[in-house]
């Protein structure tokens, strides 16, 4: 499936993505405003602070909307998600791109639920190490290699691969040959 054929039917449009950099950012601001009514109330003058320092009240309320906007999105999409694989039974061998047609999200961003799904224990799988595809109800536990190392976020180009007996991507100690990372589905 052509992924540019596709591009609109995701009707999700927001990120799946974690809120807690949402979060500290608000408290960052809502500790500055209150450390301007501090300045205020013994008059002390550090840069100005205390005329208006305590303006940050205001972002930081609205940062805290953000964040807690995030929250409700991510769980929402856990929901969708979790219905999509009740459907299935949990169980059974499927693609992921065919997950995302069906229920409208990017595949990344369902790639992001189901980790969190499997870390809370919500749900079991792994990837199939030949074709990639999601085995639904196979549990994996993830053995780290010593000689990983964690890559960058922004990759420019895939990792190498050859001769490693672990994923680049996750650190999975791999057992056997295969394309894929059981683990991550990460392309090996």
């Amino acid at each position: 499936m052509s992924s540019d054929k596709y591009k609109n039917r995701y009707y999700y449009k927001e990120s799946y993505e974690a809120a807690i950099g949402t979060f500290a950012t608000a408290i960052v601001f809502l500790f500055v405003a209150i450390l301007s009514l501090f300045f205020r109330a013994f008059d002390v003058d550090f840069i100005g602070l205390k005329d208006w320092g305590y303006w940050m009240f205001i972002p930081a309320f609205f940062i805290f909307i953000g964040g807690f906007q995030q929250l409700y999105r991510n769980y929402k999409y856990q929901q969708v998600v979790k219905n999509a694989l009740i459907q299935r039974n949990f169980e059974g061998t499927h693609k992921l791109e065919h997950i995302a047609l069906e229920i409208g999200m990017r595949p990344k961003d369902i790639l992001r639920v189901l980790l969190d799904l499997r870390a809370k224990g919500t749900v079991q799988y792994s990837f199939n190490s030949e074709t990639g595809e999601i085995v639904l109800g196979k549990a994996i536990v993830y053995s780290p290699a010593k000689e990983y190392v964690p890559p960058t976020k922004k990759l420019e180009t895939p990792l190498p691969t050859e001769g490693k007996n672990f994923c680049v991507y996750c650190g999975h100690k791999l057992e056997g040959t295969g394309n894929f990372c059981p683990n991550c589905g990460s392309n090996l």
